[in-house]
């Protein structure tokens, strides 16, 4: 099916042409080149992609955030912008915001022991670089924001491999341990 076909009926369409903005950093696969393990994979995951988009307004942030995110050229503005995608993804509360986003994103990263714990610590550190950013201290280095949208591009894969945004009780679950 064709793209304008597709997308016919389809509301807030934009297009958005990238090939002329400038980017506040590249972001590349190492080599310059897509290997066919990459090609294969997006292949394979492509309409479970397309799926999440339209049913998770979340994951359609997120995947918005991160898509545009090298072009904003206010690092501060980009940070605050893909922390929002976790946030959106990873706290439907606000009580202790920090530590339940840092703590969720974790769990659901990593299993039970001491690197969940270590991950835990690292996300809450980038966490605190998205809090000084949107409240006017951006003093963030380069190495913040691509933690950041390495971390984000990490979740996105996995949520985009499990088919679904998880909820908030199976995020809880992940995070006490609990079994479904």
């Amino acid at each position: 099916m064709s793209f304008s076909k597709e997308n016919a009926g389809a509301k807030n369409q934009t297009l958005h042409p990238f090939e002329v903005q400038g980017r506040s950093f590249p972001i590349a696969v190492c080599d310059n080149t897509a290997g066919s393990e990459a090609l294969e994979w997006v292949c394979n995951h492509w309409e479970t992609t397309k799926k999440l988009v339209d049913s998770s307004s979340e994951f359609a942030l997120a995947s918005v955030s991160i898509d545009q995110g090298q072009f904003i050229q206010n690092t501060a503005l980009t940070l605050v912008s893909l922390w929002g995608a976790l946030e959106a993804l990873f706290s439907p509360s606000s009580a202790e915001l920090r530590f339940r986003v840092s703590a969720l994103i974790a769990s659901f990263l990593e299993p039970p022991g001491t690197d969940r714990k270590e991950r835990q610590k690292k996300i809450a550190k980038l966490y605190d670089e998205r809090s000084k950013a949107a409240h006017g201290r951006p003093k963030h280095s380069q190495q913040h924001l691509l933690d950041t949208f390495n971390l984000l591009r990490e979740v996105l894969f996995k949520i985009i491999e499990q088919g679904s945004v998880l909820t908030s009780d199976q995020l809880d679950s992940i995070l006490f341990g609990a079994g479904e």
